[in-house]
């Protein structure tokens, strides 16, 4: 895609900057699936970070919830649509949730293709969610899905090591 010729007006440094955020350093942009490549990150994000404190974990959910709401606002404005697939944010968040507390390649993987199908299939209530406005719309339905993630993996696991 070529965001200059989609665009009518030159962008500011803010929209530049909520752009490259809201896109998850603009790998967003990169077609046929920029919402599989947003949760691979997340995964990834996840993966370097798992040792962390849990209020470290806590501290980054909290400003990805800020920065996507805000940044996924500014985007779908200067982008013109309602969700747009550029903005990954939201994925990347909500894969990040999907992993948190996960340990190990299967996890991981179990973590990424359950949030990915839930994520697509967006069931009740996750299709409601979408229908908030603005960035609120757009993150809260990935991160309930991410929730939910972990929920049907830490299932799975006690399951399997029951």
């Amino acid at each position: 895609m070529n965001l200059k010729k989609k665009l009518k007006t030159p962008l500011s440094n803010l929209e530049k900057v909520s752009l490259f955020i809201s896109s998850g350093a603009l790998i967003g942009f990169i077609p046929p699936f920029p919402g599989t490549l947003g949760a691979l990150q997340g995964i990834f994000l996840y993966w370097l970070l798992q040792d962390f404190p849990f209020f470290l974990h806590l501290i980054i959910v909290i400003l990805f919830t800020l920065l996507g709401i805000y940044s996924s606002q500014m985007s779908s404005f200067v982008l013109q649509k309602k969700d747009p697939d550029e903005v990954v944010i939201d994925e990347i968040l909500g894969a990040y949730l999907a992993s948190w507390g996960k340990s190990g390649f299967l996890e991981l993987t179990l973590a990424f293709i359950f949030f990915r199908i839930i994520d697509i299939m967006k069931p009740f209530p996750l299709r409601r969610l979408e229908r908030l406005p603005g960035g609120f719309g757009i993150m809260a339905d990935d991160i309930l899905a991410g929730l939910c993630t972990n929920l049907l993996v830490t299932l799975i696991v006690i399951w399997f090591r029951g």
